[in-house]
């Protein structure tokens, strides 16, 4: 159903944020409808100011994890992925919220604080 698409990617079927489906769609592409897959809650504790990881979103309510910065505190959490969408922090609902206000966010938490994050992976199709 409609409601189960997390987002589209243009000509790959792998969860891949760089190939986000935008306006340029020709007659030869192929668009991949991403759906929800597994839910995940998961404690993070704040170590050091920035969490590394870039954020998108799909501009219809959900926000995304773009990329993760090695070896940064997100990286050592081995559960977190690269297109995982960003349901809530700390049980208030991110659904509605465009990238840059989940970044604030994520941001203003202070360090040295753990938090829960609730996500949910795109669901493995190949």
């Amino acid at each position: 159903s409609p409601g189960q698409v997390m987002f589209c990617t243009l000509n790959t079927h792998k969860v891949d944020m760089e190939k986000l489906l935008g306006g340029q769609i020709g007659l030869e592409d192929f668009i991949f409808a991403h759906t929800k897959g597994q839910r995940k809650e998961v404690e993070v504790f704040k170590s050091e100011e920035a969490l590394g990881l870039t954020i998108t979103d799909n501009g219809a309510g959900y926000a995304f994890i773009k990329r993760i910065r090695e070896g940064s505190v997100i990286d050592r959490i081995p559960v977190i992925s690269v297109g995982d969408m960003i349901e809530a922090i700390d049980g208030q609902s991110l659904v509605g919220a465009r990238h840059y206000e989940v970044a604030k966010m994520l941001k203003e938490l202070p360090r040295g604080r753990t938090f829960a994050l609730q996500l949910t992976e795109p669901r493995k199709a190949f």
